[in-house]
C-alpha cells in the first residue's frame, strides 16, 4: 500500500512539472543574456532569420556581403569567449521604415529565445524608396544554450 502511494505521488509530481519549462533570464553573474549593441538598415542579409557570429573570423566574413553599411569594427572588439553576436535580420525590404529591436531574452529548456519587436512603415507613410536589409545587432551570452530562436513580441502589429 505504501509503495503504491509513493508511485502515485511520484507520478503526480512528474505530471505537474512536465508542463513547466526550465527558464533562465540572466547569466550566472547576473548580467543580461542579451543586449542590443547596434542596428542597421543595410546589414546585407537578404533572407530573414538570424546569423550567429562566434569569432572575429565570422565577423571578417561579413566584409563580402553586398550593400552592407553595418560597421564591423565594434563587433571585432567583443570578447568572443564570453559573448557571441546575433544578427536578427528581416531580409530584403522594398523601402525604408523597417526595423527590428531586441525586447527580451530567456534560455528556455536549453534554447536561447530572443523576443524582438518588428516595425514596418504605416500604410501611406513617406519612406525612402530603396531596397533595405534591416537587422538588429545583439550581443548574447556564449554559455548555457544550444539553439537559438527569434520570437516576435506579442504586441507586434
Amino acid at each position: 500500500m505504501i509503495k503504491n502511494r509513493s508511485i502515485i505521488a511520484l507520478a503526480s509530481a512528474l505530471t505537474l512539472t512536465a508542463g513547466c519549462a526550465l527558464s533562465q533570464t540572466e547569466t550566472d553573474t547576473g548580467a543580461p543574456l542579451a543586449r542590443q549593441i547596434g542596428q542597421s538598415s543595410h546589414c546585407g542579409l537578404a533572407a530573414p532569420g538570424h546569423l550567429i557570429l562566434r569569432s572575429v573570423d565570422d565577423v571578417d566574413r561579413l566584409e563580402q556581403l553586398p550593400a552592407r553599411t553595418l560597421s564591423l569594427a565594434p563587433l571585432r572588439e567583443l570578447d568572443y569567449g564570453r559573448e557571441y553576436v546575433v544578427l536578427a535580420a528581416l531580409g530584403q525590404k522594398p523601402t525604408g521604415g523597417f526595423s527590428v529591436m531586441l525586447a527580451d531574452s530567456a534560455i528556455v529548456d536549453g534554447r536561447l529565445d530572443l523576443t524582438v519587436n518588428i516595425k514596418a512603415p504605416e500604410p501611406g507613410a513617406v519612406v525612402p524608396q530603396m531596397m533595405t536589409t534591416p537587422c538588429a545587432v545583439i550581443a548574447v551570452t556564449a554559455a548555457g544554450w544550444e539553439g537559438l530562436r527569434l520570437v516576435p513580441a506579442e504586441n507586434n502589429r
